[in-house]
């Protein structure tokens, strides 16, 4: 007898780690110097952009994440893809010309799987409690979600967000996720408090839908650089070598493309699923990383202070 089930969609994730943003300083041996943030660690081993490929391992298998990275800075993440295919490395040639080289991505993704679930993680954020992450990215994969088509993550804000962009939520009607009506830009503190309160949600950058979905929404708001990439991709993409966008490539499909999306993907989620507070920051400025610093230096502060404790009683237990 043949199986009539219908096969489970794959899962495939996209890692953003060539998005422009600030720098941070990182030490090096024995000197310092400044990196794009999803490079740091703030105090720990594991670097923003470690996380984000562990993040995507939690949802997807690592064979089936792909990321999007910037020649400049190759001796940041180099190490931390070993395990990546090149042709699931898509290289720009400068760093800020991530919508692209997404964009890219996602093409390839939906010409091998159209039907695979594609989730869009980027590298430059940090987050404190990572199971309730995990859980709201598994949530956000079943079919119950994705029936609403492309769908993003609202994280519950906090008083202590600065320099967050925030989704406007419209009514749920009933659904799991909720419309979004607009996105307001990193509005000053007293305007962010005020929109927290009416229920804004601070927007994550996390896109997931179908592949096939992303790459429609792609050709109808991006009709020039979506038929530009799927040429190029068509004569260049080699099994064993990285996918490189080309200069020439980047800057043409910038130049075409609608300025309000040079430094996003080219889609406003209509719906966003809402996700408890996780201590989630997009890193956006200066201020945003150092809050994120303090937070990670009290929290590893108040874990050694724990083992030590847990070290003293065990020693008194053994001693009576």
């Amino acid at each position: 007898m043949t199986d009539a089930r219908p096969m489970t969609p794959s899962r495939w994730c996209i890692v953003v780690a060539d998005a422009a943003g600030p720098e941070w300083l990182v030490a090096d041996d024995s000197h310092a110097h400044w990196a794009p943030v999803q490079y740091c660690g703030f105090g720990e081993p594991t670097t923003m952009l470690q996380k984000a490929l562990h993040r995507a391992g939690r949802i997807s298998h690592a064979t089936r994440t792909v990321v999007t990275v910037a020649e400049a800075h190759r001796s940041r993440w180099q190490q931390a893809l070993w395990f990546t295919r090149p042709e699931h490395r898509y290289v720009s040639e400068f760093p800020g010309w991530s919508s692209v080289t997404t964009a890219a991505a996602v093409l390839s993704i939906a010409a091998r799987a159209p039907d695979a679930l594609v989730t869009i993680l980027p590298a430059r954020c940090y987050v404190v409690d990572e199971w309730t992450l995990t859980i709201a990215l598994h949530r956000a994969l079943s079919d119950t979600i994705l029936a609403d088509g492309i769908v993003t993550l609202g994280m519950v804000g906090a008083d202590t967000d600065v320099d967050e962009n925030y989704l406007l939520p419209g009514a749920s009607n009933g659904q799991p996720t909720v419309a979004v009506s607009g996105v307001a830009q990193r509005p000053v503190e007293w305007v962010a408090r005020n929109l927290v309160r009416k229920g804004a949600l601070v927007a994550s950058d996390i896109y997931i839908g179908r592949a096939s979905t992303l790459a429609l929404v792609l050709s109808k708001y991006w009709t020039t650089v979506t038929h530009m990439l799927l040429e190029h991709l068509t004569r260049s993409t080699t099994p064993g070598v990285e996918n490189r966008v080309p200069q020439s490539l980047a800057r043409e499909a910038l130049r075409v493309a609608p300025r309000m999306s040079w430094d996003r993907p080219p889609w406003i989620p209509l719906r966003a699923l809402r996700v408890a507070h996780c201590g989630w920051s997009g890193l956006r400025s200066p201020r945003a990383i150092d809050r994120s610093v303090t937070s990670q230096t009290n929290s590893l502060h108040a874990s050694s202070r724990n083992r030590g404790c847990k070290s003293s009683t065990i020693e008194h237990e053994r001693a009576t």
